[in-house]
């Protein structure tokens, strides 16, 4: 909590009169007084924090709690104000907001009840929830009342931080880009303007252009120099240097020397000049990265969830026993680290104490939870289902698996960036060749008429015009347009494409390879069926349900789920755990038991089941009557959708780190001829490795942290909606409503994809075979290879609109 110099008055926390909280205020009924003068224990445990203060610090804080009305005054127990100015009418469904935010300067629990308090007070605040082990919070509020500026004011006394927490995320790629393009456009629009001045003037259409039209000229092209052309040259240089000729060198060298001879021909007073062909060239090469940006856009957004973890604070035991909070990066090992259910665990280390029952799923794929008894191991990411975990830390987070793991998924994605791009292949032997005929058709002037006419227009206009129209706009135009057109399309039907060149490599793959749990299947237990050892005896159900009220064990909630509508009424008794076992439902007059078949003196084994089940027996006095049959039961569309796949050529793989029994029925059940069950993260790495260096595309659809580094090894990689924060950064395409009949969409819109990229790659071709001649014949002047070029880049975009068409 914050310090202040003033040592506050201590009858601020005097008692109050009898049946007022001594905190807020509030009337306490009849014999409902938490610790003689408290309405509730939240009131008492931050009464003990302000009471323990000492007395040179923490002034301004207990000032200005009392302000809010946190600590009550004599005043403020007699009084309530009633807001009047816009309590009257209801909120506007349009004026309510809800926003998540960052806070900061939290040093206890304690302080997260304060800032709920404080927020609740504020004027227009309907809801707010403060985490203080995430340092975060959800407030919903009017925004004609209040405003997150505001509320920050209102919690800055207190010493506590507000912020969105997406303004820690970053600027959209595409934003310099969009001002660049619109500031590059409205110049060359005058540019252009100006320039017709002084053709009338040239053809006598007009008497005489002013002489400083071409100054101003000079003037507006200058900055389209700045902005757009400096990134284009750039980029032309780095591929030079990495002895790459990509398809910005031909817009950089065209238009640079347009620029360059224009502004020469202005300093001798020579008429030659076209600032408006330089400045055309680079803005509508701008639009065509602009459209490429918008698609990664979302990419950046989704990538600000990466290495975020969903705790930022611990509870930590001192060598005294005392419980402190530090923050996760402080944790070192050693350091023993107290866990509760539903609880993120952010370290590797060892259980000190048995009975916490821990998922480690996000890690290993195994659905089912385990209990971990004293000096088991438990990995980071793991979540504690059951029970309270005492964690002795072996590793720090930074050192941790799950760290590495994040840290390898953002350098993957940063090296998925630097890939060549279809047009940059096509750079790699168009380029050099439009450079050389652009050199020939100057040096066959210079041959023919001598160097005297090699710097005239007429010498040099030629190779500009060569330049112009062979710009690459139209070849760039060729994907992006129609990765444009295919990732609007593809969203209206449920499937969000994060990169767009993995839309690109779609048409390669031959293979895709799957993994189990979350993915083919629910992810999650569920009764598949229930076998009575001899006569139904539904009778027992309720007594089922009411011994599993209240578990967060998964089997329960699936023993929950599926007895659901026999939950009308439910006997009363004493629920006895017992952990890693099951439960007793001791009643009056016998006791019920549930659970494993250690619990029971006659236990049988159903028919059918088998290792990749968990078992579920029910009776009384020992002997089982019935008994559940528990899986994690595989999606209901899996079977048709990989049924498409197969029919449309590709082969199928399974890969899990379930038990090889579960991974054998799946992939009999689903008709996938390959299957590895028992697999490591490392063993998923590796088979995308071998089947890549067997020259073997293949695609990976996953949804766990333990898939995130293959789906970053395959050349095509998907993610279910519901997946981790690490499989949907490393996921190319997200699959929205997460149904599994959206992937052989997926892959056929691929298909259609590079059968019109490559029809427009052919028409590109065969506009600049037809025309790059005539260029460096002299028949062609650089404003008229600007218009072709304008001609070639429409019809490229309307065949990906065909395309658009025919995937909606």
């Amino acid at each position: 909590m914050p310090s202040a110099a003033r040592a506050p008055e201590r009858d601020d926390l005097a008692m109050p009169t009898a049946g007022v909280c001594t905190l807020c205020g509030a009337p306490i009924p009849s014999g409902q007084a938490v610790e003689g003068s408290f309405c509730c224990a939240g009131c008492a445990r931050v009464h003990e924090v302000l009471a323990n203060l000492p007395p040179d610090a923490h002034a301004a804080y207990v000032a200005a709690a009392r302000r809010l009305g946190l600590i009550a005054t004599a005043q403020a127990a007699r009084e309530q104000t009633v807001e009047t100015d816009a309590a009257a009418s209801p909120t506007h469904p349009e004026a309510r907001r809800e926003t998540r935010f960052r806070f900061g300067g939290l040093a206890c629990p304690s302080c997260s009840w304060v800032a709920e308090q404080v927020l609740l007070a504020c004027p227009g605040v309907e809801k707010a929830t403060v985490d203080f082990f995430s340092g975060t919070g959800l407030v919903r509020y009017d925004m004609r009342r209040t405003a997150p500026d505001r509320l920050a004011e209102t919690l800055k006394p207190l010493g506590y931080r507000l912020g969105e927490l997406s303004e820690t995320e970053g600027l959209r790629p595409s934003q310099g880009l969009t001002f660049s393009f619109v500031a590059a456009a409205i110049l060359t629009m005058n540019l252009m303007s100006l320039s017709t001045l002084r053709y009338f003037e040239r053809h006598g259409g007009l008497d005489a252009a002013p002489e400083e039209i071409k100054w101003l000229e000079f003037l507006l092209a200058a900055p389209v120099v700045w902005l757009a052309w400096l990134p284009i040259a750039r980029r032309a240089w780095q591929g030079f240097r990495r002895g790459a000729t990509t398809m910005d060198a031909l817009i950089a060298i065209g238009s640079g020397a347009a620029f360059i001879l224009s502004l020469a021909a202005l300093s001798v007073g020579r008429d030659e000049i076209y600032f408006e062909t330089f400045a055309g060239l680079v803005t509508i090469s701008l639009l065509s990265r602009l459209i490429e940006a918008r698609l990664r856009d979302k990419t950046f957004a989704d990538l600000a969830t990466l290495l975020r973890m969903p705790v930022s604070r611990v509870r930590k035991i001192e060598a005294d026993g005392k419980i402190v909070y530090p923050g996760v990066d402080s944790v070192r090992p050693g350091d023993r680290i107290v866990f509760a259910a539903g609880d993120v665990v952010p370290f590797d280390g060892d259980a000190a104490s048995g009975g916490a029952t821990v998922s480690e799923a996000v890690l290993t794929g195994e659905p089912r939870p385990r209990q971990k008894a004293a000096g088991d191991a438990v990995i980071a990411g793991s979540s504690v289902v059951e029970g309270s975990l005492t964690l002795a830390v072996r590793r720090r987070f930074d050192e941790t698996r799950l760290h590495h793991i994040a840290a390898s998924l953002r350098q993957a994605l940063a090296a998925g960036e630097e890939r060549l791009r279809s047009a940059d292949r096509v750079a790699r032997w168009f380029t050099p060749l439009v450079l050389a005929i652009a050199f020939l058709a100057w040096a066959a002037r210079v041959v023919v008429f001598g160097w005297a006419y090699a710097f005239s227009a007429e010498g040099w206009f030629p190779s500009i015009a060569v330049l112009a129209v062979a710009c690459p706009c139209a070849f760039s135009l060729a994907g992006v347009s129609a990765l444009t057109a295919a990732t609007g399309a593809l969203l209206k039907r449920g499937i969000l494409v994060k990169d767009a060149v993995q839309l690109e490599e779609l048409n390669r793959v031959g293979r895709v390879v799957f993994d189990k749990t979350g993915t083919l299947s629910e992810g999650r237990m569920s009764v598949e069926r229930l076998v009575w050892r001899g006569p139904p005896q539904p009778a027992l159900l309720p007594l089922v349900l009411a011994a599993e009220a209240g578990s967060g064990h998964p089997v329960a909630a699936a023993l929950r789920q599926h007895l659901e509508a026999h939950a009308a009424v439910l006997p009363e008794g004493e629920i006895i755990d017992k952990p890693g076992e099951g439960r007793l439902l001791q009643m009056a007059d016998r006791t019920f038991t549930v659970g494993s078949a250690g619990l029971f003196e006659e236990a049988f084994t159903p028919d059918g089941a088998d290792e990749r089940h968990t078992l579920v027996w029910f009776g009384e006095n020992g002997r089982a009557a019935g008994c559940f049959v528990i899986a994690d039961a595989l999606r209901r569309e899996a079977k048709e959708a990989l049924g498409r796949l197969a029919s449309d050529g590709l082969k199928l793989e399974l890969i899990s780190g379930d038990r090889q029994a579960a991974c054998d029925w799946a992939a009999r059940s689903l008709g996938v001829p390959q299957v590895r069950g028992g697999a490591t993260l490392d063993d998923k790495v590796l088979r995308m490795a071998e089947l890549k260096r067997a020259g073997e595309t293949a695609a990976f659809v996953g949804d766990g942290t333990n898939d995130a580094l293959a789906m970053s090894a395959a050349t095509v990689s998907v993610a279910l909606a519901k997946s981790t924060d690490e499989a949907l950064a490393a996921a190319g395409f997200i699959l929205l409503h997460g149904d599994l009949k959206a992937l052989p969409d997926l892959f056929a819109a691929g298909r259609r994809l590079t059968h019109v990229i490559r029809w427009n790659y052919v028409w590109a071709f065969a506009f600049n075979t037809l025309f790059i001649p005539v260029a460096a014949l002299g028949e062609l002047l650089p404003v008229a290879a600007m218009a072709l070029m304008l001609v070639s880049s429409t019809a490229v975009l309307l065949n990906a609109n065909r395309l658009r068409r025919r995937l909606i």
